[in-house]
């Protein structure tokens, strides 16, 4: 037993209250160097923000006419066959862009007929478009955070659909979060997944666990649902450009637990400009 005063007894307290100091000083050292110096700063003001990405869309709009590249497309359902289409936006009346595919035939020269390509998905680089200020009004748009991606320091955004999830044609359909290079405003990642989803899941899948059963098992359909990531890592002078967009759908069970139904892989690759240098002179 330690008498009062024991040096033994105050030895020991005084390295257990050190130790935790330096525990102490350790985390608070690791979390600022994790945090990059503009994340000190506190949060950018949204209003400021979304007038920053306005002007970023112009760059974008001013490409979406200029471009071709190689889309490759592969799914669960067939995971043998891949398809390659030449991928470009062409004009149209009911939007303002609309994506144009042919069969890529790898011959210069050589054309063929406008193809069509199934998905129940926007296409890829419509989503550059979205900051557009004649757009911004149809998204509600909210600042949740930052982090690293891909060693950009990036701001993240929350946005939620304008319009009721029908065909998932249009990003009006859609909800979810972007990520936003916090340096030059480029796109660097899209996470989303049908408008209103999640309430309507927890609709169907109690739903689903009334219904009459045989043996054991519910005949009631299941809760289907999608999710759609998309990646921005393409670099073409001051932009970033989508090199990789995957759907996922999926339904639940009993258990409300996913269980995956087919897997859409979209890759980009082979950009090729034109009018190279009104699109330098703009972006320089």
């Amino acid at each position: 037993m330690n008498a009062p005063g024991d040096p033994g007894r105050l030895c020991r307290e005084f390295s257990w209250r050190t130790a935790w100091v330096v525990v102490a000083l350790a985390i608070v050292s690791l979390d600022l160097f994790a945090r990059p110096s503009g994340a000190r700063k506190g949060a950018p003001d949204l209003d400021a923000l979304l007038e920053k990405l306005s002007d970023k869309a112009k760059a974008y709009d001013l490409v979406a006419l200029r471009f071709v590249a190689i889309e490759s497309a592969r799914s669960s359902s067939k995971p043998n066959k891949e398809r390659h289409y030449d991928y470009m936006y062409v004009e149209a009346q009911e939007q303002r862009y609309r994506p144009y595919r042919q069969k890529h035939t790898g011959k210069p020269g050589r054309t063929s007929p406008e193809a069509a390509l199934e998905i129940g998905f926007p296409d890829s680089y419509s989503w550059t478009l979205m900051f557009h200020r004649d757009r911004q009004h149809l998204f509600h748009f909210e600042y949740v955070g930052e982090e690293w991606y891909s060693l950009r320091h990036a701001y993240i955004l929350q946005f939620s659909a304008s319009l009721p999830f029908t065909d998932g044609g249009t990003i009006y359909q859609w909800s979810g979060k972007v990520w936003i290079d916090s340096e030059n405003f480029n796109f660097l990642k899209v996470e989303a997944e049908p408008g209103n989803q999640a309430a309507r899941l927890e609709q169907q899948l109690s739903a689903y666990r009334q219904a009459p059963r045989f043996l054991a098992f519910p005949v009631g359909k299941r809760p289907s649902g999608s999710r759609y990531d998309i990646t921005f890592l393409n670099e073409y002078n001051k932009l970033s450009l989508p090199d990789q967009a995957e759907y996922y759908s999926f339904t639940l069970d009993l258990q409300g637990n996913e269980e995956l139904t087919e897997r859409q892989v979209l890759r980009y690759t082979g950009y090729q400009f034109f009018d190279v240098g009104v699109l330098e002179e703009y972006l320089n």
